[in-house]
């Protein structure tokens, strides 16, 4: 009999057990994991806490990949791998180059719902990015947990100008852009000084060189000032008041901001996130463990106890792939019995996870799955509730011969699944 995918309740997360394991047979057991699953797994075994997973792909600029966006989407597919499970103690760990700032605020507000107040902590883990949106994500934690190049980024929203030449989305600052426009007053302000200076020195009235600073200024920078408009303008400061706004929500929610400040904790968080979003120079700019401490932030080193930090540098081998799951190391005890399965539960059946097209026969878009992993005498089991999983995704741009598809109506670019495997 095909397995069939069923919820988490006859395995609570606490690891008591509503039937006994031998009945456990619709939740499917695998051999075949791909290695990301392996490393989060192996992770939330040595934290011995359960764990959300929501790492987005890295993308490949040299070969027109773009990063994997956060999307509300991929909220949905977090949701999905909760199930109805609320937590005393969660990890999530994090790694995405940002997207939809709505659906990362979605994404913890959730996951902030689901714990159980004054029972445990939520700990955001970050072994290498976590950039924008992502950052977002991060500050609605209690503590964030960073490898040793772990980092985030200025909360400053992206707004999509087009595409690039490869045909990928082109994104830009909305602070820069208003950070242009400030620039643009100010070389107008200039202009128009220095023309009224050449007319002193020429002793022209005062008159005149009001009058003729201002056409001056005007030739110059009016070109300038026609290709920007008002409407955008207007978007531009939304964006950007909106990550504002969702920072000090998250960040008065949980406990990251640290208890020793003189002034008023309300005051403090909103000069956090008004730094975080308007005082840094570029998008790119790195805010590492030293900085979030001076943000009175609580960050400290993904820690060395049990392996953990050694784990965590693994998840930079499959960086490119994009796994989004819940995992319950604790759910069977050491040596407890567990399901075998009747029909193996293949590696592109994992590709299918969270896709439209079914894996085995069912179109439920998360999977329950049971793996246990054995090695030498030791013998680990660990209850996964996956909403995606995706191996590397490679741009195929239609306009480079060597990865031409032919695709009647396609666009002039195209996505591909590579597995490593």
């Amino acid at each position: 009999m095909t397995p069939t995918a069923s919820t988490l309740s006859e395995i609570k997360l606490d690891g008591s057990r509503e039937r006994e394991p031998e009945t456990v047979g619709k939740i499917l057991v695998t051999k075949q994991v791909p290695k990301i699953v392996k490393v989060a797994c192996r992770f939330a075994k040595a934290r011995q806490r359960k764990t959300v997973v929501y790492m987005l792909g890295a993308g490949d600029p040299t070969a027109n990949r773009p990063d994997i966006p956060m999307t509300k989407r991929t909220a949905e597919q977090l949701v999905n791998s909760l199930g109805d499970h609320r937590f005393d103690d969660l990890d999530l760990i994090v790694q995405s180059s940002g997207g939809d700032i709505h659906a990362a605020y979605l994404i913890m507000s959730t996951l902030r719902e689901r714990m159980n107040k004054g029972r445990g902590k939520l700990i955001a883990c970050v072994p290498s990015r976590a950039q924008s949106a992502a950052t977002l994500l991060c500050l609605g934690a209690d503590k964030i947990l960073l490898g040793e190049l772990g980092a985030l980024g200025p909360l400053d929203a992206q707004i999509r100008m087009g595409v690039t030449d490869a045909g990928t989305p082109n994104y830009i600052s909305a602070l820069h852009l208003l950070k242009a426009l400030s620039r643009l007053q100010e070389f107008s302000l200039e202009s128009f000084s220095a023309m009224a200076g050449h007319l002193d020195a020429h002793q022209a009235s005062h008159d005149d060189q009001v009058k003729y600073g201002i056409k001056y200024s005007r030739a110059i920078t009016r070109p300038l000032f026609e290709h920007i408009q008002s409407g955008e303008v207007g978007y531009w400061d939304q964006m950007l008041k909106t990550g504002e706004e969702y920072g000090r929500r998250l960040l008065e929610r949980g406990d990251l901001v640290t208890e020793d400040i003189e002034i008023n904790r309300k005051d403090h968080i909103k000069s956090i996130v008004h730094q975080m979003v308007f005082e840094y120079p570029s998008h790119e700019l790195v805010i590492d463990r030293g900085v979030l401490k001076e943000l009175s932030l609580r960050a400290d080193l993904i820690p060395e106890d049990e392996g953990v930090r050694r784990i965590s540098r693994e998840f930079a081998d499959c960086a490119s792939e994009t796994l989004i799951m819940l995992i319950d190391p604790l759910a069977y005890p050491d040596g407890a019995p567990v399901p075998e399965p009747s029909e193996e539960f293949t590696l592109n059946d994992w590709r299918l996870i969270g896709s439209d097209e079914p894996a085995h026969d069912t179109d439920q878009p998360t999977r329950d799955i049971v793996w246990t992993h054995k090695e030498g005498t030791h013998e680990s089991t660990f209850v996964m509730r996956v909403g995606l999983y995706r191996a590397t995704v490679k741009r195929l741009n239609r306009w480079d011969e060597s990865t031409t598809r032919t695709v009647e109506g396609a666009p002039a670019t195209q996505y591909g699944v590579v597995s490593k495997d």
